[in-house]
């Protein structure tokens, strides 16, 4: 089946780590509204111990939602964008040499020897022990199917990664 070369698309981690994490992101939320509101409502009314609980959550919230809900792979004519939580990455087509699912992501082999994570999707141990194939597998397939098109169509061998692989947004 051909692969539309112009397609546009984006994977975000699991659902389930998604509705969990924002469940988790809910209680932490819940906790400290409480823990202030009661301390609040103290005779002495010193808000120090509340704020010295609400600030570790709500930095504890933060990186919690920058690790579950930032990550994404996005694809369009023009190569990879890895988005993690902390920096993006620019991967040209010509550069994917091959895909690897694992437990932190899709390791992306580039056609220099060097290679980049995609943190989203990921793969769990569970599959790989039991040889289950996951949506991580069917990523990593569609993209090294993707690469070769390319290749083909631009008719050139595996690109050369310069110092153009990685660029910070």
């Amino acid at each position: 089946m051909p692969i539309d070369m112009n397609e546009v698309r984006v994977w975000r981690l699991g659902r389930i780590t998604r509705v969990f994490a924002g469940l988790l992101l809910g209680v932490m939320t819940i906790v400290a509204v409480a823990v202030f509101a009661y301390q609040a409502s103290t005779p002495d009314g010193d808000l120090r111990p509340a704020l010295a609980i609400a600030v570790p959550y709500g930095l504890l919230g933060f990186l919690v939602w920058r690790q579950i809900f930032h990550p994404r792979l996005s694809v369009d004519a023009e190569g990879l964008i890895l988005r993690g939580p902390w920096r993006t990455t620019r991967v040209p087509w010509p550069a994917v040499v091959r895909c690897d699912p694992g437990y932190f992501g899709i390791a992306i082999t580039c056609a220099d020897g060097s290679w980049v994570m995609a943190p989203a999707p990921q793969k769990s141990n569970l599959s790989r022990w039991l040889g289950r194939g996951t949506r991580a597998d069917d990523v990593a397939d569609y993209l090294e199917r993707r690469a070769r098109e390319h290749r083909r169509e631009a008719k050139q061998p595996a690109y050369r990664v310069g110092d153009d692989l990685a660029e910070d947004r």
